[in-house]
């Protein structure tokens, strides 16, 4: 794999840098896929969807309950 040297406005690399914390990823996994979305190349690969996926589909912990919220609600605009 090549290393490559590039210039950033130091404000564009703090965006970066807060999305890469965000996305919990390394600068250069950003840029690459950066770079693949504008070159069209972005499709993800199957696993990978089913990855994130799961992630967001795992057990709901809340213990809300959404029906008492809704009677509050009627009965403080009552």
């Amino acid at each position: 794999m090549a290393k490559v040297m590039i210039s950033i406005p130091d404000d564009l690399l703090g965006m970066l840098d807060a999305e890469v914390e965000r996305r919990r990823t390394s600068r250069s996994a950003l840029l690459q896929a950066a770079a693949r979305q504008e070159l069209g190349l972005s499709r993800r690969s199957r696993a990978d969807l089913l990855a994130d996926l799961d992630e967001v589909s795992g057990p709901w912990t809340d213990q809300t309950d959404v029906v008492a919220l809704i009677r509050a609600d009627r009965l403080r605009d009552g």
